[in-house]
């Protein structure tokens, strides 16, 4: 959580900030392929995944970036979230049930299970070092000894589940597609749903789901999450996602409050970055939410 902040995005596109978000300079990569995440262990050392399997490494702050040695299939490679932790380890999922696993600072990469006909959205590690990814049709991994065994978890919904993330060895929280919120107190092996009353707001738009309203009908959007995180510092649960959404919940996650993030903000966020006394959300844009529920859009990148 200190000053220093990354984001990706379409054709190559890697920005870097030095001062919480207020100026941001456009770093020089090898390749042009769109990058859906990045990750740093510190200040200097950060890998990147993206479409076509691509997977960059930097050990100098982006000053230069490599492209990493990691695996590819014969069908699709679209790396969609990276995770790093102590001693060089990262943990990657994307398109085709792919996860690899990475022990030195992303230089090289190996699969940690064999390919599937799903996607994988997002992995985590829990506090006592267990492993959890979920995915589309409500797809639920877990495995308690460092990826060498996993084992598909049931859960009460058939929607994809976009994000997850883990308060405690036991606690965590998935969200995905229309709405879903989903609790775990035993490390991951049995979900419920919260938030089921939860008054999503609803904006108009065309074309739509329909649905039946009064003998008639009008295409409404069903709300989406696609990042969630538990935010030490405020003790708090939070979640973003389509058209300027969020979501904020006490230690319990079961007490939701939601709205947007501006009147006229309707952009859509996918990722979640911890700072002191608020996150960075990117998407559509990239700004910062305060823990008084203030919005500032970050400008100049």
């Amino acid at each position: 959580m200190d000053s220093t902040l990354w984001a990706v995005g379409a054709n190559g596109k890697i920005v870097r900030s030095e001062d919480a978000g207020e100026n941001w300079v456009v770093q020089a990569v090898p390749i042009t392929a769109h990058l859906q995440d990045i990750a740093a262990w510190d200040s200097k050392n950060a890998v990147v995944v993206g479409n076509d399997g691509v997977v960059l490494y930097t050990q100098d702050a982006g000053v230069t970036w490599q492209q990493a040695d990691a695996p590819v299939n014969d069908v699709v490679n679209k790396l969609l979230d990276v995770k790093v932790y102590a001693e060089g380890e990262a943990w990657a999922v994307g398109a085709f049930g792919t996860i690899l696993l990475s022990r030195d600072y992303g230089h090289t990469w190996s699969y940690a299970r064999e390919i599937e006909d799903f996607i994988l959205n997002e992995i985590t590690k829990r506090d006592d070092g267990g492993l959890v990814a979920v995915g589309e049709f409500g797809s639920i991994l877990v495995s308690d000894n460092q990826g060498t065994d996993w084992r598909a978890v049931t859960a009460p919904v058939e929607s994809s589940l976009m994000a997850i993330d883990f308060q405690s060895d036991q606690i965590g929280v998935a969200a995905g597609l229309e709405g879903v919120l989903l609790k775990t107190t035993d490390g991951g092996f049995n979900w419920n749903r919260v938030g089921n009353t939860l008054a999503f707001p609803k904006v108009e738009a065309n074309p739509g789901v329909g649905v039946a309203l009064d003998g008639g009908w009008r295409d409404v959007t069903t709300e989406h999450i696609f990042s969630i995180s538990w935010h030490e510092g405020l003790q708090r649960w939070l979640a973003v996602g389509t058209k300027g959404l969020w979501l904020e919940a006490d230690p319990s996650a079961e007490a939701w409050q939601t709205g947007r993030l501006a009147p006229k903000d309707l952009a859509w966020h996918t990722s979640i970055a911890k700072v002191k006394g608020g996150v960075v959300l990117a998407g559509k844009n990239l700004g910062r939410w305060s823990s008084e529920h203030q919005w500032q859009v970050f400008q100049g990148r």
